[in-house]
């Protein structure tokens, strides 16, 4: 549709970046710019790709884990979907932090299509390995609340380091109770005006490399088979120590929210 209405720039966040290969590779043969946003797409030689930093999401949940449990031990790695190229990216910056620490993946799984649900099939097969452990690491803030409901039927709830990414309200009210450690915050917001400014940029035919630009393009990320255009935005560890200056000064979530269950 956007290729018949003659676009200048179209703006993609694809859930399956594989099956967008040729309509995207159409749109650019037409003289379309395309930016990925939040995700890549394979292989296409887009224009852009805006995202948050990934593999830096990865490092600070490892980080954490390993601040939290110096002593080392056991931990469980529970990730997003395996067809999502953001997962992989975590994985790969979580797995690198890891090295030379005294933290052991006893149990690792994925859950397809972002099923929060299978995540508690995994932290019980997980507990089936092994009931010692220290620490899991969650995809996302949804598949957290999954492990930390398991984590409570076997009273483990807030004695296990509990990671995961999104800052969502509930993890962030977890957090302050004392049942999940540490969430990655991701500025949407900062991500979102930055696409708008550049797909502007690109669609007057500007260049977004140059120091002048607001948002300067300085790097590049190869998608499979091209060194693309890339941006990427620092996300920021939010704990119980941090959580009024990221999350509530910053006006992502309530004070009363986020406190709500804390007398």
């Amino acid at each position: 549709y956007f290729i018949q209405k003659k676009m200048d720039v179209i703006v993609i966040i694809p859930i399956d970046g594989d099956a967008l290969y040729d309509v995207v590779k159409e749109a650019k043969s037409k003289g379309i710019c395309v930016i990925c946003y939040d995700r890549i797409i394979p292989n296409v030689n887009a224009d852009l790709y805006v995202t948050i930093d990934n593999e830096m999401v990865g490092m600070l949940m490892g980080e954490t884990l390993i601040k939290a449990c110096p002593d080392g031990g056991n931990i469980f790695a529970i990730y997003g979907s395996p067809t999502d190229k953001n997962v992989e990216e975590v994985e790969r910056g979580f797995k690198e932090t890891l090295k030379g620490s005294k933290l052991k993946i006893a149990y690792s799984g994925y859950c397809e299509n972002w099923l929060a649900e299978i995540a508690a099939t995994h932290v019980n097969k997980g507990l089936e390995v092994t009931d010692d452990v220290v620490g899991i690491m969650c995809g996302n803030d949804d598949i957290a609340s999954q492990v930390v409901k398991v984590l409570s039927e076997n009273r483990l709830a807030g004695q296990v380091t509990v990671v995961a990414q999104d800052a969502d309200l509930a993890a962030c009210q977890r957090i302050v109770e004392g049942t999940q450690t540490m969430t990655v915050y991701k500025p949407i917001e900062q991500e979102a005006s930055t696409a708008a400014t550049l797909a502007v940029m690109l669609g007057k035919g500007e260049d977004i490399s140059s120091q002048e630009c607001e948002y300067p393009v300085t790097e590049t990320m190869n998608d499979g088979e091209y060194d693309i255009p890339y941006y990427k935005i620092a996300p920021v560890a939010v704990t119980k120590e941090n959580m009024d200056e990221v999350i509530i000064d910053g006006g992502f979530h309530t004070r009363e929210d986020v406190y709500l269950n804390v007398k």
